[in-house]
């Protein structure tokens, strides 16, 4: 009798409807398809099943496990109503799948910019794009169900066969469009000193403008051509395949620019970026500062000098340090005993590069408030203390009033400089972790991930766009917090 019952549970069970990863059965790559983009096609053995996740991943060496790759990119299998289905070419990364019926079908986009396809498809289409040129790599597909059974396909090797070559087109318009912008800054800027002159009342040296002339034109150069031309360049089809054959294109740079993956994201991170360090540059310089102001301290000279020690350094050197430390084999962790991967983690990374930027710009922020504390008048705070008044009130009635006209452009100065801090995350963590082809990673800000729009995807009209949009939250930012802080006034 137990044989039976034992055996009607197993009958039972093994009746029931498993999910099983879709095994790839076919898979090919195409390198023929763009600059550093490969075309790849894998097919299952099954309609795909709802909750199913495809994961492409890439190595320079045939690939046996996940272990010795990268992931490139995702595609899940779920319900795609109510979720958008972008046309072809609105991606870098096209995707199509088959539904089963022989006609291929643009994928979906959810609200991180992950491929969706419908339950039951077949096989799927992508194009991968930030791959090496003229390197061969190798390709993978894994399946994983929702219950965790996986599949990893056979690896495959393909190369994109369109070389890193810049194209030189002799023509006469880039060299008019670079005069032009030059003497065009140069005559405004004449322009504006004269109508200044006027305002003002000076009008006895009619040609006094003629000896800076020099450099005003060496600023045209430098400064007023190149952001021209940067702007020229946004409303361009300009890439690495035709630079220098451009086209105007209107404002399709900056519609993707809007719609890409993860725009909202690191938009965020690096606002929370921005603030979380100055706001530390500027409390911990003050403390710091006011510390050594004090006539009571001994050694002011000694803790000066370590203290810029940071600043000092180079700042490459000192950063890539502080990655030696974090690293799993790294002195953190051998001093608590643990194997602790901060660089891995998302929020982790995010927490280390923070601080790290904060370490190195608490020494000039300490400097600059420090030498404005000296400019401070010594009679202001006797006579305070005559009358009583304790150490906390003088600070906040007597010296921070008196420091705003050093700390509201101080302050300014640290939010622009540290909104386009480039290389604390670049060589921290490159971006990432979770550093996707498609989108910014865990740790970029928007000046790393245009970098990689630039110089990975080869999209210079995409990433000079990108340059225009920094560029006017700054301009935005920085009249307002000048406007809503008076710091004119203040100077005055």
């Amino acid at each position: 009798m137990k044989r039976v019952f034992v055996i009607t549970i197993l009958s039972f069970l093994f009746l029931l409807p498993i999910g099983h990863a879709s095994e790839i059965i076919g898979i090919e790559a195409d390198g023929d398809v763009g600059y550093r983009q490969v075309g790849l096609i894998w097919t299952t053995d099954s309609p795909t099943e709802e909750g199913t996740l495809f994961e492409i991943w890439v190595s320079n060496a045939s690939i046996v496990d996940t272990a010795n790759a990268t992931k490139h990119s995702e595609v899940r299998v779920g319900n795609v109503s109510g979720i958008i289905q972008p046309d072809i070419g609105e991606w870098y990364d096209d995707c199509l799948f088959d539904s089963g019926e022989g006609d291929w079908t643009p994928v979906h986009r959810d609200l991180d910019g992950t491929a969706v396809v419908s339950v039951g498809a077949i096989g799927v289409n992508c194009t991968l794009t930030g791959l090496p040129s003229g390197i061969e790599i190798y390709l993978a597909v894994k399946s994983t169900t929702p219950n965790g059974e996986s599949f990893l396909s056979s690896s495959i090797s393909s190369s994109s066969t369109m070389s890193d070559e810049e194209i030189i087109v002799i023509e006469t318009s880039p060299y008019v469009f670079a005069i032009g912008s030059i003497a065009l800054s140069v005559l405004i800027l004449l322009f504006v000193l004269r109508w200044m002159d006027y305002r003002d009342g000076r009008t006895t040296s009619r040609f006094a403008h003629l000896y800076i002339a020099p450099a005003i034109l060496a600023l045209s150069v430098l400064t007023f051509y190149p952001v021209l031309y940067g702007i020229w360049l946004s409303f361009t089809n300009a890439d690495q395949s035709h630079l220098g054959d451009q086209s105007f294109i209107g404002i399709d740079n900056f519609i993707t620019v809007i719609s890409t993956s993860g725009f909202f994201r690191v938009t965020g991170f690096t606002l929370i970026w921005s603030v979380v360090n100055v706001a530390a540059h500027i409390g911990f310089g003050l403390l710091l500062a006011m510390a050594l102001n004090s006539d009571d301290l001994k050694g002011k000279t000694a803790y000066r000098t370590a203290l810029l020690l940071p600043w000092a350094i180079p700042s490459y050197i000192s950063v890539l340090v502080w990655r030696g430390l974090y690293e799993p084999a790294g002195a953190l962790n051998d001093f608590l005993g643990t194997n602790l991967n901060l660089l891995a983690d998302a929020n982790g990374a995010r927490i280390v590069v923070i601080l790290v930027n904060i370490w190195l710009g608490i020494p000039f922020m300490m400097m600059s408030i420090s030498g404005a504390l000296q400019a401070l008048p010594k009679d202001m705070y006797e006579a305070a203390e005559v009358d009583g008044i304790n150490k906390f009130s003088r600070f906040r009635y007597l010296t921070l009033p008196n420091l705003k006209s050093a700390l509201v452009p101080l302050s300014l100065l640290g939010f622009i400089w540290t909104f386009n801090m480039f290389n604390v995350i670049y060589l921290m963590t490159d971006g990432g972790p979770n550093l996707d082809f498609d989108g910014p990673g865990s740790t970029d800000i928007l000046i790393t991930y245009v970098y990689d729009v630039a110089f990975r995807d080869g999209a210079y009209g995409v990433a000079a766009a990108w340059s225009v949009v920094i560029f006017v939250m700054l301009v935005v930012f920085s009249w307002t917090y000048m406007k809503k802080t008076n710091a004119t006034e203040a100077v005055t």
